[in-house]
């Protein structure tokens, strides 16, 4: 909970975004809401978001995470494939509800990023069953990440008033 290794270590497979330091320390409890618009050009992929307190002497703590496969961004019954150079809304929702007060001078930090972890299912990217994939179908998955007018992704924050 406490490990920065793969937050600063991303190796190109990720952002990493921080706030501005609290003026004052502020209430968070609930769950997190993120959502991010993606253009892929592989019709799956598998995208992890973990939220850190970044404390002021750089030290941190894991908050909550998710993690999201492309073909069911719309919905974890139903299936459906990215389709490659379009740019889609995907909704991490399932982010564990915690409560904590962040203190005075710290920030937060946002890390989205292509997940490819001996800890989850193998996902080559081909669009295949994932459990009927194998290394023949690895396909190198390019992701770009927007926000604009058109695409304003957001993190949402249930702040204690």
């Amino acid at each position: 909970m406490t490990d920065q290794t793969a937050a600063l270590h991303l190796f190109g497979a990720g952002v990493v975004y921080h706030s501005e330091p609290f003026a004052e320390a502020t209430e968070i409890a609930g769950q997190v809401e993120l959502s991010v618009w993606l253009a892929l050009d592989v019709p799956d992929t598998d995208h992890a978001a973990n939220l850190y307190e970044i404390f002021p002497d750089g030290s941190s703590v894991l908050l909550a995470f998710d993690q999201l496969r492309a073909r069911y961004r719309e919905s974890f019954s139903r299936e459906r494939l990215a389709v490659p150079g379009a740019i889609e809304r995907y909704d991490f929702a399932r982010f564990g509800w915690f409560a904590r007060r962040i203190g005075k001078g710290s920030r937060l930090r946002l890390v989205v990023q292509s997940l490819n972890s001996s800890q989850a299912e193998k996902n080559y990217g081909s669009g295949k069953p994932v459990a009927e994939e194998s290394g023949a179908d690895a396909r190198v998955a390019h992701i770009a990440l927007y926000h604009d007018a058109d695409h304003p992704s957001l993190l949402e924050l249930p702040v204690v008033h």
